[in-house]
This record gives C-alpha cells, structure tokens and sequence, in this order.
C-alpha cells in the first residue's frame, strides 16, 4: 500500500536545530533539500506546522522574523536566515555590531535580542538590508504571519542587490 503524503513526510529523516534566543526551530530534511522554520511552540500548541521550502541554491534572498520572548515580556527577539551556497555572510545591525551567523546544512541563520534594528546583510558581494515588521505593529500585508499560541512573528524578505560603489 503506497504511503500517503502525510505518512510519507513522517517516514523522511529530519535534521533540526532550535534557536536559543528566538526559539525557532529550523528543520531541514536533507533527502529532498526542504527546510522549514517553525515558531516557538508551534509544534507544541497543535498549530498546523508550515510548508516545507525547496532549497533552491540561491542567495538572492533573505528573510527577517521577529517576535516576543515569551519568559521576558518586554524583551524582542530578531532573526534573519537565506539559504547558504558555500560563500561567507556576515550580518551587521544599524549599530554596527555584528551578531554570530551560524550555518545548518544549507541555511545560513543568524539572531539576536534587542531593540529594533535595521539589519545589513553580505554574502558573495552582494548585499540585502532587512527593515523589521513588529508583529505588534505590522500591516497584515507586511509579510506572511505565523501564529504560535498567543505570540506572532512576521516574515519579512529582503532582496539583495550589488553593493553599492565608493567613490
């Protein structure tokens, strides 16, 4: 008897990796090169958990997500993440500092905690500058919106273009 896609999707090895600071749990399975990043407690709310992502051996885009941290109230967590193709990338935030970037298999993914920065992100001479939606304040249009209990993050993609040339 043929597996169903449910079943099927069971049976694949999944590697994953949880966030410290965020929560975020990023699976990849790396039989079919799909990701996806779930929310903190998404899995365990019974929320329906995202799509799976094709890899697609591109760095033409970076994402940005931000959200609560649930044991500190006031306190906000960032990350930005894109898919990884063997070049370097370095995240530097409007403060000029510049957070760890960690890569898991074939993503790249960084996080920080803090207040609202932009975030400039470099890889293979190009560059993306990720401009946070606050899940507190976001227009439902800002970017898709992932739901865990009673907490949101929005997903905000950034495009990269060519660094721009000092004169």
């Amino acid at each position: 008897m043929p597996l169903g896609p449910d079943r099927w999707e069971q049976q694949m090895q999944c590697d994953e990796i949880v966030l410290p600071v965020s929560g975020l749990r990023v699976e990849w399975r790396p039989t079919d090169q799909h990701f996806r990043i779930r929310p903190a407690g998404a899995a365990d709310s019974g929320a329906a958990a995202p799509p799976w992502r094709t890899w697609q051996g591109h760095n033409d885009m970076a994402v940005g997500a931000s959200g609560p941290i649930p044991q500190e109230p006031q306190a906000m967590w960032w990350a930005v993440w894109g898919e990884y193709s063997g070049n370097d990338v370095q995240v530097t935030l409007d403060d000029q500092s510049r957070p760890g970037v960690v890569v898991f298999n074939r993503l790249w993914i960084c996080e920080w905690r803090g207040p609202e920065r932009e975030a400039t992100v470099v890889t293979a001479g190009r560059q993306a500058e990720i401009q946070f939606a606050s899940p507190v304040y976001a227009a439902p249009h800002a970017g898709r919106t992932r739901h865990s209990g009673g907490a949101s993050h929005i997903e905000t993609p950034a495009g990269f273009h060519e660094i721009p040339r000092r004169r």
